[in-house]
């Protein structure tokens, strides 16, 4: 039995019946100041605030004790917490986070790994239209299908802007094409005053220089622009029209000259693979993020799943990623010993891929440290304590999908049908969705991971001792396990030989 199952089972029969019936005590409207666990955990990371009588004598005698046994059981930096609440311009972002994890004790408990209360992050596909024809387009875009009006798309952000009471931390307009539709700014500064965080993932072709001045007008903190090659002849055959890369790239310098947070993001696979390090260095030497995401097939990349990477080749990706990011933690490291603090940015290279935390975990252990990165959505210095509550693939767990029509969905890479749709977000209760649906508690327990034997070998993602910091990718799994969500990620290098023997399979099936 590993560590991580042993705390999960200390957790569910010693920690977690006192800790949720203490936060519920907290969870409730004082007539003089409002609802005591939101104005606590303020105050307990390090806002002033002034209390009635009662509510500072529950603070000091059980808030603030509870606050501090929970970020010690979850890993919590508690400094780090403070620092981004306060100091940084996210504050409010980073609050409604923290704040998330302790409604998720009060709900579900503390557990490996950790559900909040609501999603941290919600993806919208905001709509089916779009200019480019890419290859692997899990949304299958360019097709006319119903999308919510602009109406009803204020009544979602009304909804998402009260989750858990809390509301959402962040959102990420993604489509088709976003810029495509016509009220998209109207709706970004709808969205900006009700969420904190908002940002876009776009092909980054329809941003002129007027353009990226409306979206820093609007209010978007960070965009995200889709380059799949280091040249024309590349990006342009990957995303099926010609003179892509050229608009891309201006649109990529034009966010940049308004000085918006800007990120190159990357769908790496056969075709451009041998491509990684230009596009990578590309983003260094602009003094951009960068992205790599995982290819899936799904939508249209179901039709090209030779396209898709094998573990070695992953593996390879992840290992040119990874060593950029590490380098980065030395030099900030080597800076804070020096001067006592460091202007490094380590929140540069990321991965979609889940195993991105144990490629970190090892290449950081090969150079002396004992860090790693887990994923996108914690590749900020200082996070990395969490990284077993975070746990790798979060779908369904820490973000969600939104489609053009409001159904809501586990993750974008999973397929849209009566399996993966949960709800609707007009016509169905989001918090009842994220509570109780079936599939998305399938998605948290990584005790129910399937296991193989191979070649007189045990391997799978229930087998594999980085389960609980990685997962493995669960979009991959249903596509290739023919919707079995806790089936392998044959992507991963640990079940190379897994991969083998199903891409052996699909490649006969091809020839019959």
């Amino acid at each position: 039995m590993q560590i991580d199952e042993i705390e999960n089972a200390f957790f569910s029969t010693i920690v977690n019946p006192v800790l949720r019936r203490a936060i519920g005590f907290l969870d409730y409207n004082c007539p003089k100041d409002g609802n005591l666990l939101i104005k606590s955990l303020r105050i307990f990371l390090g806002q002033d605030i002034v209390l009635c009588d009662r509510c500072k004598a529950i603070y000091e005698n059980l808030a603030k004790p509870i606050y501090e046994i929970g970020t010690k059981l979850l890993r919590v930096d508690r400094s780090f917490m403070q620092q981004q609440f306060l100091e940084d311009q996210y504050g409010e972002a980073w609050f409604r986070g923290f704040a998330l994890m302790m409604r998720g004790i009060r709900k579900y408990g503390i557990r490996i790994p950790f559900t909040p209360a609501a999603p941290f992050l919600i993806v919208w596909n905001y709509t089916y239209k779009c200019n480019l024809r890419c290859k692997h387009c899990y949304e299958d875009a360019g097709r006319k299908k119903p999308e919510l009006s602009t109406d009803e798309v204020k009544q979602v952000l009304d909804i998402l802007s009260k989750l858990s009471t809390v509301g959402l931390p962040a959102l990420s307009f993604s489509g088709g094409e976003p810029l495509a539709r016509e009220d998209f700014f109207e709706v970004v500064a709808y969205a900006k005053k009700r969420i904190p965080y908002v940002s876009i993932a776009t092909n980054g072709t329809l941003i002129t220089k007027d353009n990226a001045e409306r979206l820093k007008d609007a209010g978007i903190d960070y965009v995200e622009i889709s380059l799949d090659g280091a040249s024309a002849a590349t990006h342009d055959w990957f995303r099926g029209i010609p003179g892509a890369f050229e608009r891309t790239m201006e649109g990529i310098k034009n966010c940049i000259d308004v000085g918006i947070d800007t990120c190159i993001a990357s769908v790496i696979q056969k075709e451009n693979l041998a491509e990684v390090e230009k596009i990578v260095n590309l983003a260094d030497e602009l003094g951009v993020r960068f992205m790599h995401f995982n290819y899936i097939p799904t939508g249209r990349a179901k039709a090209h799943i030779e396209l898709d990477l094998t573990p070695k080749e992953r593996l390879h990706v992840l290992q040119v990623i990874g060593n950029k990011i590490i380098d980065l933690y030395l030099k900030a490291k080597e800076e804070e010993l020096k001067f006592g603090k460091s202007s490094v940015k380590v929140d540069r290279f990321f991965s979609t891929c889940p195993q991105y935390a144990s490629v970190t975990k090892e290449l950081s252990r090969q150079k002396g440290e004992t860090f790693m990165v887990e994923a996108h959505y914690a590749a900020k210095k200082g996070v990395e304590n969490v990284a077993n509550f975070l746990g790798g693939c979060g779908a369904g767990r820490l973000y969600c999908a939104i489609e053009p029509n409001g159904d809501v969905k586990p993750c974008v890479f999973f397929p849209t049908n009566e399996e993966t749709v949960l709800g609707n977000m007009l016509k169905d209760d989001f918090e009842e969705i994220w509570d109780n649906h079936p599939l998305l508690w399938r998605l948290r327990v990584r005790e129910n991971l399937m296991t193989y034997e191979v070649n007189g070998k045990i391997v799978g993602c229930g087998a594999c001792p980085d389960k609980y910091i990685c997962g493995g990718c669960r979009a991959r799994a249903y596509s290739y396990f023919n919707g079995d969500v806790t089936a392998a990620d044959i992507g991963c290098i640990k079940n190379d030989e897994l991969w083998s023997s199903i891409i052996k399979i699909i490649n006969a099936k091809a020839y019959t």
